[in-house]
């Protein structure tokens, strides 16, 4: 009997349906006029199951759908395609579902029990580094992509890498190259073990040092500055028992503080982190990260609740929408003060939302300006924050939602700001997807081009930018 094709739970308390479909659009229809420093692709890659789920999914548990932009001499023509997988092959060769819940292995057919790349579904981020294109997920080491075809092309090459994780949220250090990564879970099961690991410019393990957490919760992204590394740990928390149950891998627990791990950049993480708590916060993204001096400053959207709201907390309660809400913050952790009096939380007026970008050529360091998806409902669109001032500029779309936004500068030395932010629009009455080119300086402006889909697509996760 051919199963029934449940929906599945995604982020705002969303239900939403699979798509199950790859396309190619040959010559996109545009609006606008395209600018001429426009020459390169645009990758992104979601989650969207071919086959059918179990009842109660989630949208993290999807098929990696990566999909590109490609941009030359004004024109842009798309295509989408599912990562080819071990796990997708298997349940393709089958011709059924084979794979059960999120991360929980006991709730797959026995004919898979064994796969060793169960869970890697390249669904996360699609991320360029020395020439290669990488389909992250951060319980997984990547599978690569070809960047002119979009064939998979296997799982990377990461030298003698322990970790069985590498985080979704890589940082590339924009005067050395290097990939700075880290993995919860580390050891492939929910633990507390960690690890710090990077690469250099050629893609070549450098580093890798392990640690603990102080409890084993979830850890979508992180900060790196010139000076320091910030680890935040959710109240989330993974166990092998409850997945031996049957049940969710993370269980969110209000009564723990969402915990900071903070230490020097060439310093060893089980000997020289420094673990603060924050009660009543949790975040998924970073928008950057930077020192001066004693202090270590992270910006990130942080909800009062747990805004991973399809897992349910410790009581079986699920969060209400205002508990989902986050807001753009910045977080000042001063390495000079007891522990007590080190963190200072300074909220943006107005900037709720999530997927915050910035131009990368900044990361790391001291910036100005910030991008995000507005979320502030029914106002939604594209948020731009400068934070010199505190002028929260915003981009206002109607019956829409914009996804991540990502900068591309004019040119290599174009100053801060000074370039194009791409971001794809879900146009929910006519039932179709735009890309939107809008202005890096000013978001506010009518958008300078728009490249149209006949029909809507996936939701994507993360994405880059790569020139030609």
């Amino acid at each position: 009997m051919p199963e029934t094709f449940y929906s599945y739970a995604s982020f705002g308390l969303q239900q939403r349906m699979p798509m199950r479909f790859e396309a190619d659009v040959y010559e996109c229809e545009v609006e606008g006029e395209i600018p001429e420093v426009l020459q390169g692709a645009y990758y992104r890659t979601g989650g969207d199951r071919q086959y059918p789920t179990l009842e109660d999914d989630i949208i993290l548990n999807g098929d990696g759908m990566v999909s590109a932009f490609w941009f030359e001499d004004g024109r842009v023509s798309f295509r989408s395609r599912y990562v080819q997988t071990e796990r997708l092959k298997a349940e393709r060769a089958a011709r059924r579902r084979l794979y059960g819940h999120y991360r929980n292995k006991y709730t797959d057919d026995p004919s898979v029990s064994n796969l060793p790349q169960r869970d890697n579904t390249g669904n996360t981020y699609a991320f360029e580094h020395h020439g290669e294109l990488f389909m992250l997920r951060e319980d997984s080491h990547p599978y690569r992509v070809d960047l002119d075809t979009l064939e998979t092309l296997g799982v990377g090459e990461f030298g003698d890498l322990k970790s069985t994780a590498l985080t979704a949220h890589p940082k590339i250090d924009p005067v050395t190259g290097e990939w700075w990564s880290y993995g919860v879970f580390a050891s492939g099961e929910p633990t507390t073990d960690a690890s710090l690991h990077v690469f250099d410019k050629d893609g070549k393990l450098v580093r890798e040092q392990w640690f603990d957490t102080p409890y084993p919760g979830l850890s979508h992204d992180w900060g790196v500055t010139r000076e320091h590394l910030v680890f935040p740990i959710m109240p989330l928390t993974a166990s092998e028992k409850r997945l031996r149950a049957g049940k969710p891998y993370y269980e969110f627990d209000p009564d723990l503080p969402s915990a900071w791990g903070v230490m020097p950049r060439d310093g060893d993480p089980a000997k020289d982190m420094r673990w603060f708590d924050i009660p009543g916060l949790v975040m998924g993204h970073v928008m950057n990260a930077y020192s001066e001096g004693d202090k270590v400053i992270i910006d990130t959207p942080c909800s009062p609740g747990n805004c991973f709201s399809f897992f349910a907390d410790k009581n079986g309660r699920f969060p209400t929408m205002p508990e989902t809400i986050t807001q753009i913050t910045r977080i000042t952790f001063d390495l000079s003060k007891p522990d007590a009096e080190a963190v200072t939380l300074e909220p943006v007026e107005g900037a709720l939302g999530d997927m915050p970008k910035i131009d990368d050529r900044y990361a790391m360091s001291k910036y100005s300006i910030g991008y995000f998806a507005l979320r502030d409902f029914p106002q939604m669109g594209v948020g731009q924050i400068l934070w010199d001032t505190g002028e929260l500029r915003v981009h206002e779309l109607q019956g829409a939602a914009a996804q991540e936004p990502v900068f591309v500068p004019k040119s290599a030395d174009a100053p801060e700001g000074d370039g194009y932010i791409l971001t794809v629009v879900d146009r929910f009455v006519e039932k179709r997807t735009d890309l939107l080119i809008l202005d890096g300086n000013d978001v506010s402006r009518p958008p300078i081009a728009t490249i149209k889909l006949p029909f809507a697509m996936p939701m994507a996760f993360h994405g880059c930018w790569v020139p030609a």
